[in-house]
């Protein structure tokens, strides 16, 4: 009895020094901050895009909104229910759809409230990215997928990209663009990717870029995308820039990821469907479709993220955007249900990320 009893004296401790040691050492080793933002009442502002000033922009019941901190969401406007973007001084770029149908880009500046951008005599127009300039690229077009990339900006106005009947993915502040058009290829009809940056004459020159999805473009000229690796024999991110080539990064899962956000520092944030191990096949049995989230960054890999925010079992991060910080916002759930559902805001703590 009383060698049980020093046994349990003995072993009781550890335990709990070891408990304590895990905890402090999972509290030092975390890398990011999380506030949960504000709600509306009983709805959530899902979050589009966020600056490099912690200014977010989301949309809530075909409303648009602005959030800092130390303020509340404030009201903006109307607006369609995704691709809104914000630039450095605080302007934000995006859609309405009218009460016909159809649909103007339009941009909002802090001084100067709303301007509508126009279509080109199309009918309707997108606004798929805005630079620190104050430019904005985007399709004008009568039928979905069948559109004439724009170039706007306030001295100007709207412009067709010449030569460009295609879609448009993203911009930076160098005025390059990056996006698909149609193009013919021995007499037959094919999409290809293309890198449009302005010449010396005032047009905008075409470079042609490697097969594969187009997920974003930084401010140094780099793209990101993603295709099947035939040496590798999986799915593969990379990046690309003109006179480097390819630069492969990291494995995805399958072609179900989504390479969200491409920032300066060249990190990319993903969410995609887990392996297929027998782990992750119980958790979509038993929970449906299981999803993880992270952000990789060079000279780190993969920091994933569902730890910091996910509360429940079954719920999974949907990662909304990145800024050139590496702060990560994006929305907490359980798939298909709105109960629970929460916007968040992740931010790098700088001093156990080295800097």
């Amino acid at each position: 009895m009383r060698r049980k009893r020093r046994i349990i004296l003995i072993v009781l401790p550890a335990l709990v020094l070891a408990g304590l040691l895990i905890l402090a050492w999972s509290w030092h080793s975390r890398l990011y901050t999380v506030t949960v933002l504000p709600r509306l009442g009983t709805q959530v502002v899902v979050p589009c895009s966020i600056n490099d000033r912690g200014q977010i922009v989301g949309v809530c019941q075909g409303r648009f909104y602005l959030w800092e901190r130390g303020r509340d969401w404030q009201e903006l406007g109307r607006a369609t229910s995704g691709g809104l973007h914000i630039n450095n001084a605080g302007q934000i770029a995006g859609t309405i759809d009218d009460p016909n149908g159809g649909a103007q880009a339009f941009l909002w500046d802090p001084n100067e409230g709303l301007t509508m951008l126009g279509t080109l005599g199309t009918g309707m127009s997108t606004a798929r990215a805005l630079n620190n300039r104050g430019q904005i690229v985007g399709d004008c077009w009568k039928t979905p997928g069948a559109g004439q990339v724009f170039l706007w900006d306030k001295a100007q106005g709207m412009r067709a990209v010449r030569g460009v009947d295609g879609l448009a993915i993203a911009l930076n502040d160098a005025g390059q663009v990056i996006g698909y058009r149609g193009v013919r290829i021995q007499g037959r009809e094919v999409v290809q990717r293309f890198l449009w940056q302005p010449g010396a004459d005032g047009s905008m020159k075409e470079t042609p870029l490697p097969a594969g999805a187009l997920d974003g473009l930084n401010d140094n000229g780099y793209v990101l995308g993603q295709v099947f690796n035939f040496d590798k024999q999986r799915q593969y991110a990379f990046i690309w820039r003109q006179g480097c080539g390819i630069e492969w990064l990291f494995s995805l899962e399958n072609q179900n990821a989504r390479v969200v956000a491409l920032n300066d520092a060249n990190q990319v944030a993903v969410c995609e469907e887990a392996s297929s191990g027998w782990l992750q096949r119980l958790m979509r049995w038993r929970f449906g479709p299981y999803k993880e989230s992270f952000v990789w960054t060079p000279g780190r890999g993969r920091v994933f993220l569902d730890g910091y925010v996910v509360d429940r079992r079954g719920e999974y991060l949907t990662i909304c955007g990145m800024n050139n910080r590496g702060c990560i916002i994006g929305t907490v759930g359980l798939p298909g249900r709105s109960e629970g559902q929460r916007a968040v805001l992740l931010e790098p703590i700088p001093a156990r990320w080295g800097k």
